[in-house]
């Protein structure tokens, strides 16, 4: 279930295969594998894209693992494809529904009153998921802060159901919950799917409670620091994680859109520390990267999209990526030279431009009618000609959600969506399951 990590949007709303080889012309010389596996992936691509767009089975394309190194002389494989039906196309909301129209016309007062909206929703969601007994295996705790930046971190801890023959739990899986920066949590949003991964990995889920954008905080509030809330999730679990809740010293992460973005800037942050840590990818043993953002200038499939897609637009994610910018340098978080350095394609906020090097084994996913199908794209172009092992995923017809919420998480190409991804993960706890 993992496609070419060269090859575009394969639905009715196919984009040119040219923009993302343009964009990454310079890789054609990286080394001849990489050249074997574009012209594979070109082939491919025409043919998908000559496929009927009416047709009742989807495609789901695989590649895996792909690894670069500037001595490569492995010979590459072309993208398996195995078939699906295509999910449940969400409807067009109403314009004036669109957070971008809302914040437009209405203010940052009432985008938080949509927000709030949207929790009271996911509480009500999670009555109606999470059974009596499971409320027993999510506990709530309270870090303190790694940074000087940063005040205390709440997680929310979930843990497998207790077997009396199952003394030590496989490790520990990092949480960062989606949302775009400005509403979810780590409980009501996502205890049914922390409990299905603790469950189906036998491991304790620590999901971040990180800060949002869209929180009107007056002159004495919080700083706005999701990046480094989750690096202190992060540092815990190193130091302390383990032996608080009888786990076996082995991580996996997980980060879902913006959480995705958030969990990948604070690797890059634990990586570049020298404070004596092991390295990080002796530590962490793989990532999953799931329909992220990670370039907050727009990459083509975004700025195209406009008010298009449901259920979140092109211009939606605009206006996050706004909110979550001009949330980053507000007063407080940086001084006045640090802020003229700082655009929306700097790798502190957009790590598509990050040095990507020295980095665990990803998985990256996303379907073909997602707005932020090129951010995936492009980020796993830069990720394996960084050096690092990569896993690419391509659903045909999924939306920003698939296997996650929506109308498409629960339909037959979202649960193998979110089955892969967790088969991912339990590889890598599995290849050192005896730590």
């Amino acid at each position: 279930m993992v496609v070419n990590i060269f090859t575009m949007t394969m639905s009715a709303r196919c984009r040119p295969l040219h923009r993302s080889l343009g964009l990454l012309l310079f890789i054609k010389q990286a080394s001849s594998s990489l050249q074997l596996l574009l012209s594979s992936s070109r082939r491919i691509s025409m043919k998908m894209m000559s496929s009927t767009s009416n047709s009742r089975q989807g495609k789901i394309w695989t590649h895996r693992p792909f690894h670069v190194t500037p001595a490569s002389t492995a010979t590459t494989t072309n993208p398996s494809i195995s078939h699906c039906p295509l999910p449940t196309k969400t409807p067009t909301p109403p314009l004036e529904n669109r957070i971008h129209v809302v914040y437009q016309f209405a203010g940052p007062v009432a985008l938080e009153q949509l927000c709030q909206s949207k929790q009271e929703f996911y509480k009500t969601q999670f009555s109606s998921r999470v059974t009596t007994e499971d409320v027993d295996r999510i506990r709530k705790r309270t870090l303190s802060s790694s940074s000087s930046s940063s005040q205390e971190v709440d997680v929310t801890i979930y843990l497998p159901k207790s077997d009396p023959n199952n003394t030590k739990l496989n490790g520990i899986c990092l949480h960062v919950h989606g949302g775009g920066w400005i509403w979810g949590d780590s409980q009501y949003q996502v205890a049914h799917r922390c409990l299905e991964m603790t469950e189906s990995m036998n491991v304790a889920v620590v999901s971040v409670e990180y800060s949002l954008a869209s929180t009107i905080c007056n002159d004495n509030g919080p700083i706005f620091d999701p990046v480094n809330e989750v690096v202190t999730a992060l540092d815990w679990i190193e130091n302390i994680g383990a032996d608080e809740l009888n786990t076996k010293s082995v991580y996996v992460a997980s980060g879902e859109s913006s959480g995705a973005q958030l969990l990948l800037l604070a690797m890059l942050k634990r990586r570049d520390r020298a404070d004596g840590m092991p390295s990080l990818t002796s530590t962490w043993k793989c990532l999953n990267l799931v329909y992220g953002f990670y370039d907050l200038s727009g990459t083509p499939s975004m700025r195209e999209d406009g008010n298009d897609s449901s259920p979140i637009c092109g211009n939606e994610l605009l206006c996050m990526a706004d909110l979550y910018y001009e949330k980053i340098l507000q007063e407080g978080n940086h001084d006045e030279q640090c802020k003229k350095k700082i655009d929306r394609q700097h790798p502190s906020i957009s790590p598509m431009y990050a040095n990507l090097s020295n980095l665990p084994p990803a998985l990256i996913s996303v379907g073909t009618a997602d707005p932020l199908l090129d951010d995936s794209l492009f980020l796993a172009n830069r990720y394996s000609i960084c050096g690092n092992v990569v896993e690419t995923v391509l659903y045909e017809g999924g939306e920003h959600g698939i296997g996650h919420f929506g109308l498409q998480e629960d339909d037959e190409m979202g649960r193998r969506a979110r089955e892969y991804t967790l088969q991912f993960m339990n590889r890598y706890l599995e290849e050192h399951d005896t730590c």
